[in-house]
């Protein structure tokens, strides 16, 4: 009876230990999107749009909170040239994931992106990224929505 006790436990386990063991983000994946909110972070500090740019696939689309969306790499940076310039260099910035997800070639990640800026400006934006594999095996982002507060 024992045996048969350890059994049905062990069985119950043993696909919930699969599934976590499949929404972890593998260490490579990992490295790049942490390189990526890095770029974000140095990005708006030094004022290099290119730098955050360049962590976004050629066919990303970049929303906003209020839902206006920008299509590929050169509207995303023109629409970050026109933001950043509104708000100068950041003075500190942050990125905090609160979680993600890998699903074959893209990872989910959600979290907080933080910036503050000279003059009492800040920008505080909860997030949902979805990263892709490229063909070289770097990770750029394919989606990215600011989650609206209200």
């Amino acid at each position: 009876m024992k045996k048969l006790m350890f059994l049905i436990a062990l069985g119950a386990w043993f696909p919930v230990a699969m599934i976590a063991q499949s929404d972890t983000v593998a260490a490579l994946a990992r490295a790049g999107i942490d390189a990526g909110n890095q770029a974000w972070i140095d990005g708006v500090k030094t004022g290099n749009i290119a730098l955050i740019t360049t962590t976004y696939a050629e066919d990303a689309v970049d929303c906003g909170p209020t839902g206006e969306c920008f299509r590929g790499r050169l509207q995303i940076e023109r629409h970050m040239r026109t933001q950043l310039t509104s708000l100068g260099r950041a003075r500190a910035a942050a990125v905090r994931t609160w979680g993600s997800s890998q699903q074959g070639n893209f990872v989910y990640e959600w979290g907080r992106a933080e910036a503050t800026f000279d003059g009492g400006k800040s920008l505080v934006d909860k997030y949902l990224t979805v990263w892709q594999k490229q063909a070289d095996g770097s990770w750029k982002i394919f989606r990215n929505l600011v989650i609206p507060d209200k």
